[in-house]
């Protein structure tokens, strides 16, 4: 697709700011993906930053570690990432997981980074959203911090430290001092 071309595509900022979040872990050329559950972990840790302006409390019954558990999923992140589909700009791959549910990840295409570098080098404006979801993404040293499905969490990690993403998986455990209270929650889902 040329630069023309590439000015025609018409995504909202939240879909701008996902595809680059997805150009960083991802790359068509490559062959490498990222997993859907932790592009949700993503996005809910950028969303808890600022960068998104998504409902923090919109669950999901989804794989989590084999295991199903309420995870953050917002509809609109949902949307947001079929019309980058739509558009060319993620592919999705899916398989089967060991207890038979699908598992879902996202690459970023080529013509997805060539429109990265698009509005990096034309919306000065953009350019700064996405320098500070890098910096936010990145350890002291720059490297991109790599995000690790743990069982209390999914972690932001690099070398020298690991970051829970705190308030991701929600639990509906009934506690002994508290048995028939649930946690505030909207369910979106049904």
């Amino acid at each position: 697709m040329e630069i023309n071309t590439l000015s025609q595509v018409s995504i909202d900022k939240d879909q701008k700011c996902i595809l680059f979040a997805y150009s960083l872990y991802t790359n068509e050329q490559e062959y490498t993906y990222l997993q859907y559950t932790a592009a949700c972990a993503l996005v809910f840790y950028l969303s808890q930053k600022g960068f998104f302006n998504y409902n923090l409390n919109e669950l999901l019954v989804y794989d989590y570690k084999e295991e199903r558990r309420y995870i953050w999923e917002s509809k609109k992140f949902m949307a947001d990432i079929n019309i980058l589909r739509d558009n060319g700009l993620l592919l999705r791959a899916r398989s089967r997981s060991k207890t038979s549910h699908d598992v879902n990840a996202h690459q970023c295409t080529i013509l997805g980074h060539q429109y990265v570098k698009y509005l990096l080098n034309t919306s000065p404006e953009i350019k700064k959203t996405f320098d500070n979801i890098k910096r936010e993404l990145s350890c002291n040293g720059g490297e991109i911090k790599k995000i690790k499905l743990l069982n209390d969490a999914p972690h932001l990690c690099c070398r020298y430290q690991s970051q829970p993403i705190k308030g991701f998986l929600k639990s509906f455990a009934q506690s002994p001092d508290n048995s028939s209270k649930i946690p505030p929650h909207n369910p979106f889902f049904i």
